[in-house]
């Protein structure tokens, strides 16, 4: 059985998602960390919720062969919405390019003195390039990346465990804090936007219709266990990373040159990946 569709695809979703929020974990900690345990639920629940409805659009996507948003939204929603929402979708999109350029060239001026500008154009001008090789270079550095930042997340959670503070007082049941839920479920729904316009884009990437349920599962466990690990180092350092910009950069920061060099790698691969 041939599963190199479903994992392309899978990657592509996650790193649509993963963007600078999430891998500084800043996105993590204001959504989960500092609802403790349940914090964990929800972002299981909002893992769940990434499969069921990525599976509902990839499904749409392979089924039509779509090429854009307008080619899954139009038997729903008709051309006047459909209008207005490509509108939306499009300033937003390139909104978020912009964001997440200006966000590789400040990581590399702060932490290696580049100048910003520059380097966000010889970002900007190297995604033109890479992604004119079509979608499956698109998959191709996303399975690269994405796998990079896995690695690397995990040995700073290892590193974490090991010299951390004592994080079994914080795990527990015995406060409760309202608004879990409607956290998980708005940051689902905040992410979901850029998710459906990337995924609706991606219906000629195979004709391979049962992809669909291979990637949405690929993608959804990516994003639990990244969204876990994160959860996992920022509460074992909340005292210390609670009012922080980038809690990660500091928690690496704490433990070594060699993984502060690791955070900055994670921090860029993400961007660049959503930026893609």
């Amino acid at each position: 059985m041939n599963i190199k569709d479903d994992i392309s695809l899978g990657f592509i979703y996650i790193g649509t998602i993963v963007g600078a929020g999430f891998a500084t974990g800043q996105e993590i900690m204001l959504f989960f960390t500092q609802y403790g345990l349940y914090g964990l639920i929800g972002i299981f629940i909002t893992s769940l919720l990434f499969f069921i409805f990525g599976y509902f659009v990839f499904k749409l996507a392979l089924e039509n062969q779509s090429s854009c948003i307008g080619d899954v939204l139009l038997p729903y929603t008709g051309k006047g919405i459909l209008y207005i929402s490509q509108i939306t979708v499009g300033v937003f999109s390139l909104a978020g390019f912009y964001i997440m350029l200006t966000g590789c060239s400040a990581v590399l001026n702060e932490c290696l003195g580049f100048p910003q500008f520059p380097v966000s154009l010889a970002l900007g001008f190297l995604c033109i390039l890479w992604l004119q090789r079509g979608v499956e270079a698109l998959g191709d550095i996303n399975k690269l990346l994405i796998s990079i930042m896995l690695v690397l997340t995990f040995g700073i959670g290892l590193k974490s465990f090991i010299s951390g503070a004592d994080i079994w007082s914080r795990l527990d049941f015995s406060y409760y804090q309202r608004g879990w839920l409607f956290s998980a479920i708005i940051y689902f729904s905040y992410n979901m936007t850029l998710a459906l316009v990337v995924i609706a884009s991606l219906g000629n990437y195979t004709n391979k219709k049962k992809a669909a349920l291979g990637a949405a599962f690929i993608g959804a466990l990516g994003l639990f266990i990244m969204g876990s690990l994160l959860w996992f180092i920022t509460t074992i350092y909340y005292p210390i990373v609670s009012k922080a910009e980038i809690p990660l950069l500091v928690v690496a920061r704490l433990q070594g040159s060699v993984l502060y060099l690791s955070a900055i790698i994670i921090l860029l691969s993400a961007m660049l990946t959503t930026a893609l």
